[in-house]
Parts: structure tokens; C-alpha cells; sequence
């Protein structure tokens, strides 16, 4: 092997060790970054939980009722008449339905 040849060889080992030295680095330094986001979706999903029961919490109507009595709000019915709920009719239209036949 002549010394061209020697000094090719050299430049080519310490070129493939760089190589895979910068795709260790890289693959540590993407491992680092896949903890991370892990770390802050397991965060996002633990306020996401704390959020919903929250949120349940404060749907409850029991509790909306206890809050406007301590607050001091009537709680009144409606005033007027209300509508029947969709497909039903109100005893009254069926009285008269009754009539007319």
C-alpha cells in the first residue's frame, strides 16, 4: 500500500467515525425530545382530566340550584304557557281533539 492509498484509507475511517458518531448524537438527542413531549402529554392529559371533572362539577344541577339559593336568586317557574315537547301533545289539545270527533 503506498502512501497515497494509506492517507485515502485515513481519511475515509475518520470520515465514516464522524458519521456515525453525528447519528448516535442525533438519535440520543431525538430520544431526549420523545421523553420530553411524553413528559408534557402525560401533563396535558392530567389537566385535561382535572378540567372535565371541573367542568362536571360545575354542570351539576344540584349544584346550580344549592348556589342560586345561597346567592339569593328566585327560582320561579316560567311564566306562560310552554310548548310540549316535540311528538307529544298537551292534554288539553287531546281533550279538544276528542271533542271535535
Amino acid at each position: 500500500m503506498n502512501l497515497k492509498t494509506g492517507i485515502l484509507f485515513l481519511v475515509f475511517c475518520v470520515a465514516l467515525a464522524g458519521v456515525i458518531v453525528g447519528q448516535r448524537l442525533k438519535i440520543r438527542s431525538v430520544g431526549f425530545e420523545a421523553a420530553q413531549l411524553d413528559r408534557e402529554l402525560r401533563t396535558l392529559e392530567e389537566n385535561q382530566r382535572v378540567l372535565n371533572a371541573d367542568l362536571a362539577r360545575k354542570r351539576d344541577p344540584a349544584r346550580m340550584i344549592r348556589e342560586a339559593r345561597e346567592a339569593g336568586l328566585p327560582l320561579n317557574p316560567p311564566e306562560g304557557e310552554s310548548k310540549p315537547l316535540p311528538g307529544k301533545k298537551k292534554e288539553k289539545d287531546e281533550k279538544e281533539g276528542e271533542k271535535t270527533k
